[in-house]
C-alpha cells in the first residue's frame, strides 16, 4: 500500500472523528513514512511496518470511546489494541518486582552464605599453612631431640607435611568449586535483574 493509499484508507477508518483529530493522527503517519522514506524503505515496506489502517483506526477510535463515555470499548477494540501491544517489539517489560528481589535476596541472605563459605576456606587455606609450619618446625627440630625419639619425631613431621598437602588440595579444589559457583550466581542474578524471572 503506497502513502496516499494508507492515509486515505486511514481517514476514511477514523470518519466519525473531528477534521481536527483526523489531520493530527494522519501527520503523525505522514511523518512516519517520511522518516522510514529517509531510511531507505519503501512506502509498502512502511505501511506494512505500521499495521492495517483498520486496526490502527480501532486503537484511535477505542480510546476516544473511552475518554468520551467512561466505559470500556468494544471486545473488538479490545483485541485490536492487545494485537497492537503485543506485535510492538518495543513494549518494556516491568523489571520492578525482580530487581528488588534479587536486591532482598542478595543483602538478606547470600552474602551471609557468601561470607561463611569463604571465611571456611579462609581457614582451611591457615590450616593448612599452619599444619606446614608445624611440620618443618618439628623437623628442624630433629638435632635437638634424643637419638632415641628421632624416628618418632621423623614420622610426625612426615605425617603433619602430608596432611597439610592434603588439606592444600582439599583448599584448592574448594576454592575453585567457590569462584565457579559465584560467577554463575553473578550471572544469575544479572540475567533476573535484566530481563526478569
Amino acid at each position: 500500500m503506497t502513502r496516499d493509499e494508507y492515509i486515505a484508507a486511514l481517514k476514511r477508518e477514523l470518519g466519525i472523528l473531528g477534521d481536527t483529530e483526523v489531520s493530527e493522527i494522519c501527520s503523525d503517519f505522514e511523518e512516519h513514512f517520511a522518516v522510514g522514506i529517509s531510511q531507505g524503505k519503501t512506502e509498502h515496506e512502511i505501511s506494512a511496518e505500521l499495521g492495517d489502517p483498520h486496526s490502527v483506526a480501532e486503537t484511535y477510535l477505542s480510546d476516544n470511546i473511552e475518554q468520551a463515555s467512561g466505559y470500556r470499548a468494544t471486545t473488538q477494540s479490545n483485541a485490536a489494541v492487545t494485537n497492537a501491544v503485543a506485535s510492538n517489539p518495543t513494549v518494556v517489560k516491568d523489571l520492578t518486582g525482580p530487581r528488588l528481589f534479587v536486591i532482598l535476596f542478595n543483602i538478606l541472605v547470600m552474602v551471609w552464605v557468601a561470607i561463611s563459605v569463604y571465611s571456611a576456606i579462609l581457614s582451611f587455606w591457615a590450616a593448612a599453612i599452619g599444619i606446614l609450619i608445624a611440620a618443618g618446625a618439628v623437623l628442624a627440630a630433629i638435632p635437638l631431640i634424643p637419638s632415641g625419639a628421632v624416628l618418632g619425631v621423623v614420622l610426625t613431621g612426615i605425617g603433619l607435611f602430608f596432611l597439610a598437602v592434603f588439606i592444600g588440595i582439599l583448599c584448592f579444589f574448594l576454592t575453585k568449586l567457590a569462584v565457579i559457583a559465584t560467577k554463575e550466581y553473578v550471572k544469575w542474578n544479572k540475567k533476573v535483574y535484566n530481563e526478569g524471572f
